[in-house]
């Protein structure tokens, strides 16, 4: 019982180390405790510190103590302390107030930088109470001044490289190069695209700083030179999705750190003040905040909400990408029931053209044909009268229901969007379903309105020579205003092209933009299936997994995390997290240690829409997700660094008993090498996975299910089923 305590503590003291250089693993941060007593007097120091302000948090019961932000900067203040005073009584003392005031200004400081624009804090609490401490310590006549060891005059391994590994040992006030390449060795272990941007982001610092000072001391550049580091690796890999102009910016930003280090310089060293991480601070919050004031972009994506790894968020913006289409691109639902054709899609011939081209006009077709008999009248065509639903959730903000609906073949050109119900989504944008049936209107302005209500019947008012649809997005309220970008959601989508995989086959996508001739049908949900796949808080699931010839009983469980997130958790305690709703079950966001029967599951289930009949649909799994072989992964991590997906195709039929669940999964690499895989899974109707089965050229992976149940909770009882 002693030991679980002392390892939660001591995982937290890690965590802290890490949490300088974004490294979340415990142990690397152990490697990083490891470097900073190449100098005793700074680790000492930096030790002290960190226990005192975990010791603090723990005891005024701050939140957020998992993520190692108070003792981050507390240990900062112990380590800048420990560089140029000699640890006796007297600065043990002034650390431990130091790191008690660090935990304060943390906590006070988090909010304010979160209230001005969602920013990180990073170690702005350490700079300030850094300073405030070094200023009275000038006054304190009982601290003796430490002379940190100078490095060794042979150098490591050559002058520059030794020069990179000094300034990012002094990221923890340890500026030698062998505490350095320990540091560097854990970031590399990290992340191999922070180690590149720690390189890249030295080389464009150093430079222009010594371009700007002409020949710049070294012990200058030893002390001050991690802000470039920082700066390249908070802009490029940690607060932004790796991309090119993301790249660019974190070498941008090394660049203006180099001006920022040039002049905080000139300022601090006037008061004796070392210039520690001022210019990081400085040029990344600076720019951050900057970039919130912009349009939200697929080339250059913020995420201050979840900073993560760049391999992490690369992996989370693919395959939202790849899910759901364009970056900016707004999902809406089809307007309507059944199975409808576009009469004309997005850059259309007749009236889909500049600032109004993102538009989509619907109507129905049969044999040909959108009418039955001659055609003469309103009611002899196919989609007149039949019901309109709203395409997205939001308020009605305009609608007109008093023109008459056209004769067949004629328009009315001064009112050319016709009756219409005009909605303001929650983020500014609206969305306008045109050409309505007169009197039909059933809902007013002020209204609102959920994703699928039914609010008219479709017509031909306005400039419409037969009756259909018009749906698009725009910006503003006002009639006529520039469209904008918008896809179909949760739709099954019939291509017209001949040239299509399936053209006869409707295929689920949950991003879908037709094009003139292509079908769309709302899917309906199948009640016995959501409720075979109900994944609820607590739900466990007791599984016999036969993997390469070995047998063992393997458990999954459903979770609910501190941010409310749904993972489906296994017993080895890897997971990944699900969103459930009535039209689709999805999984993304693998964490954890390796587990080839949760990859299996993940695989074989991934993006699964809960709608009857046969279905088609294509989905870009992460490769880890993949059998491979560990030379394949080697391979693998190689040639794309940041991830990629897999093509996974599925189909499922119903067999009169279970649910039969194909997936022809396959992943290229160079030179002609492919990986690939089958899945095959039994859903039995309100039991849920009855079995998965995986083969590859690994080998294959058989797992039945023993028996499902439920945690009991306040007001839900316990449960098992023998499967």
């Amino acid at each position: 019982m002693f030991l679980t305590p002392l390892k939660e503590t001591l995982a937290g003291l890690f965590r802290a180390y890490g949490a300088i250089l974004f490294a979340p693993r415990p142990w690397i941060g152990a490697l990083f405790v490891l470097a900073t007593f190449w100098f005793p007097n700074a680790g000492f120091s930096g030790l002290l510190a960190a226990m005192t302000g975990m010791m603090t948090a723990k005891l005024l019961k701050f939140r957020n103590l998992e993520s190692g932000l108070h003792v981050y900067n507390s240990l900062l203040v112990g380590l800048s302390l420990g560089a140029y005073y000699m640890l006796d009584l007297h600065l043990a003392v002034l650390i431990a107030l130091g790191a008690v005031l660090a935990v304060f200004a943390t906590v006070a400081m988090a909010d304010i930088a979160w209230r001005l624009g969602r920013l990180p804090i990073l170690s702005l609490p350490f700079v300030i109470v850094a300073l405030t401490v070094t200023l009275a310590a000038h006054s304190y006549g009982t601290l003796s001044r430490y002379l940190l060891p100078l490095a060794p005059n042979d150098g490591l391994i050559s002058p520059f490289i030794d020069q990179f590994l000094t300034a990012l040992g002094s990221a923890f006030f340890t500026p030698h190069p062998v505490a350095g390449l320990l540091l560097f060795l854990g970031l590399l272990i990290t992340s191999r695209y922070l180690a590149v941007l720690a390189i890249a982001g030295f080389l464009c610092g150093f430079s222009v700083y010594a371009f700007l000072s002409g020949s710049p001391h070294p012990d200058l550049v030893a002390w001050n030179g991690f802000n470039f580091i920082l700066v390249a690796i908070a802009l490029g890999g940690v607060f932004t999705v790796p991309s090119l102009q993301s790249f660019a910016l974190a070498m941008v930003g090394a660049v203006i750190a180099a001006l920022v280090t040039s002049a905080s310089e000139t300022f601090m060293l006037v008061y004796g003040l070392p210039v520690m991480a001022l210019p990081f601070l400085i040029t990344t919050l600076t720019i951050l905040l900057a970039l919130t004031h912009r349009p939200a972009s697929d080339s250059l994506q913020l995420i201050l909400d979840a900073p993560a790894l760049p391999e992490k968020s690369a992996e989370r913006a693919r395959l939202a990408m790849a899910r759901h289409g364009e970056f900016n691109s707004v999902p809406v639902l089809a307007p309507f029931y059944g199975r409808w054709q576009v009469y004309q899609g997005f850059d259309g011939a007749h009236t889909h053209q500049a600032p109004w081209q993102h538009a989509l006009d619907f109507y129905i077709v049969e044999n040909g044909q959108s009418y039955h008999t001659d055609g003469a009248s309103l009611n002899d065509y196919f989609c007149f009268g039949l019901p309109v639903l709203s395409p997205v959730a939001g308020y009605v903000v305009k609608t007109l229901d008093s023109l008459p609906d056209n004769a067949p073949g004629q328009v009315d050109l001064e009112n050319n969007w016709g009756n219409h119900v005009l909605i303001r989504m929650s983020n500014g944008l609206c969305a306008l379903v045109a050409h309505l049936k007169q009197g039909s209107i059933g809902v007013k302005a002020g209204a609102y309105l959920y994703a699928g209500q039914p609010m008219a019947e479709c017509g031909s008012s306005g400039r419409s020579p037969q009756p259909h649809l018009h749906l698009h997005v725009q910006w503003g309220e006002t009639l006529g205003l520039a469209t904008h970008p918008f896809h179909l959601t949760t739709v099954l989508h019939q291509s017209n092209d001949p040239h299509a995989t399936s053209p006869k086959q409707a295929r689920f996508k949950l991003f879908s933009r037709p094009v003139e001739g292509d079908r769309i049908t709302m899917p309906k949900m199948d009640p016995i299936l959501v409720e075979s796949l109900r994944l609820n808080v607590g739900r466990e699931f007791s599984y016999q997994v036969i993997h390469n010839n070995k047998s063992a009983n393997r458990s999954l469980s459903v979770t609910l995390n501190l941010t409310g997130q749904l993972r489906l958790t296994s017993d080895s305690g890897a997971s990944a997290a699900f969103t459930a709703q009535d039209h689709l079950l999805a999984f993304y966001d693998r964490t954890g240690p390796a587990d080839a029967f949760l990859d299996a599951w993940l695989l074989a289930l991934g993006l699964m829409p809960l709608t009857d009949g046969e279905l088609s649909w294509h989905d870009q799994p992460s490769m880890q997700l993949l059998p491979m072989t560990a030379k394949q992964r080697w391979v693998g991590k190689c040639l794309f660094p940041l991830g990629t997906g897999i093509d996974s195709r599925y189909l499922r039929q119903w067999d009169g008993e279970f649910w039969q669940q194909s997936g022809q999964h396959r992943l290229n690499f160079a030179f002609g090498m492919q990986i690939h895989a089958e899945s095959i899974v039994t859903i039995e109707p309100r039991i849920g996975c009855r079995s998965i089965s995986i083969k590859s050229d690994t080998g294959t992976l058989q797992a039945t299910l023993l028996e499902v149940g439920q945690k009991a909770d306040a007001g839900i009882p316990a449960w098992k089923i023998k499967a």
